[in-house]
């Protein structure tokens, strides 16, 4: 029997704690590759960025089918299967294009997995009236991933080379991997959905929160891409530890006071780079850590309860998207003139908040549901 169907389960169940882990693994093996990509595809970011992102949404509207059809846990045991395999032929010599054509493969297992593990696993083995604090728990794993998924890529392909950086990306993809081959998922009888839909993958009238959250990743990954050394990353996840406490001390039943607060954090990341980096990541940590959390939170408030699934993959969509572009344009930037990250990422953070003021704020209090 499913969580929240029968039996009410604690938040912090063995299985939970399984999924967490299994999530912050696989994400911080890929995270790895954002600062260092420009090493394997000549220069060109941009291509391997947007193979990725293609990868996930090719492989997404197929998922709902799959997850329906077959055992869901060995669905997601597809999508790390598919990454370790994509990550290891980064041992070889591919060549920009191969390198790109492995990245869209690598794409679509991951958003199997995520689809698998945070959109399905997630909720059916959590209890009804704690899904929405397992989602927030589960994507603050992935924020945390972000803060040590690069930290480690680059001091790894700096005091170990290329080979042993691909070697530790696929031992933890593989840990993921054992981690979820133990976890207890509850049978359930397959359905009859269509091959191809829009379930547990796109969300479409959330449109609206989609494009400010688009707008804040991109510019916080356009000021991350700027980032050298070990100091910023760590900095970067005690901001997003401030983003918890500020969270859970006075934002917890203020959604637009602590979007406003996560605006302000991340406007003052970008003025204080120049003080230096270290400050600069703990500002947008907490400012991240702040208006993302909030977004995730409107994704969910505005979906029918059969839709949660799709609103929290879209939110993962707009978080990927992102990420990959502002990372992508503050490499290939930072080659020919560096302060272009910093100027392009201040101002996309002010259009999101200008959308989100003009265009969201009323429509989400007109739509969300309690």
């Amino acid at each position: 029997m499913v969580a929240g169907l029968g039996e009410r389960k604690p938040l912090w169940h063995a299985g939970f704690v399984k999924i967490l882990l299994a999530d912050f693994l696989v994400c911080v093996s890929l995270y790895m590759f954002l600062p260092v990509a420009f090493l394997y595809v000549a220069g060109n970011v941009w291509a391997a960025a947007l193979a990725f992102f293609v990868g996930m949404c090719l492989a997404g509207p197929f998922c709902n089918y799959w997850l329906d059809t077959f055992r869901r846990k060995h669905v997601a045991l597809w999508g790390v299967a598919g990454v370790i395999a994509t990550t290891g032929l980064f041992l070889f010599d591919l060549g920009a294009m191969g390198f790109c054509m492995a990245r869209l493969v690598q794409g679509a297992a991951y958003g199997v997995f995520q689809i698998a593990v945070g959109s399905t696993l997630l909720l059916d083995l959590s209890d009804s009236g704690k899904r929405t604090e397992a989602a927030h728990v589960y994507y603050w794993f992935t924020r945390l991933a972000l803060a040590f998924g690069p930290l480690a890529g680059m001091v790894v392909i700096h005091d170990f080379g290329p080979r042993l950086f691909v070697v530790s990306s696929l031992l933890l993809s593989l840990c993921a991997g054992g981690i979820l081959w133990t976890l207890r998922v509850p049978f359930r009888a397959p359905l009859n959905p269509s091959l191809c839909s829009s379930d547990r993958f796109w969300l479409r009238r959330g449109w609206r929160v989609f494009v400010p959250l688009f707008l804040v990743v991109f510019a916080s990954a356009s000021l991350l891409g700027g980032f050298r050394g070990a100091l910023p990353y760590l900095c970067l996840s005690l901001g997003f530890w401030l983003a918890l406490t500020f969270h859970v001390l006075f934002f917890k039943e203020r959604l637009q006071a602590e979007l406003a607060a996560g605006f302000l954090a991340m406007f003052l990341s970008f003025i204080l780079y120049g003080c230096g980096e270290g400050w600069a990541a703990v500002a947008l940590g907490c400012g991240v850590g702040l208006a993302t959390s909030r977004y995730l939170l409107s994704y969910i408030r505005i979906c029918a309860h059969c839709e949660r699934a799709t609103a929290q993959t879209s939110y993962l969509l707009a978080w990927e998207l992102g990420l990959l572009s502002g990372y992508a344009m503050s490499t290939t930037a930072l080659k020919n003139m560096e302060c272009l990250p910093l100027c392009a990422g201040f101002i996309l953070l002010g259009t999101a908040a200008l959308f989100h003021v003009v265009f969201v704020r009323k429509w989400y209090a007109a739509h969300k549901r309690k």
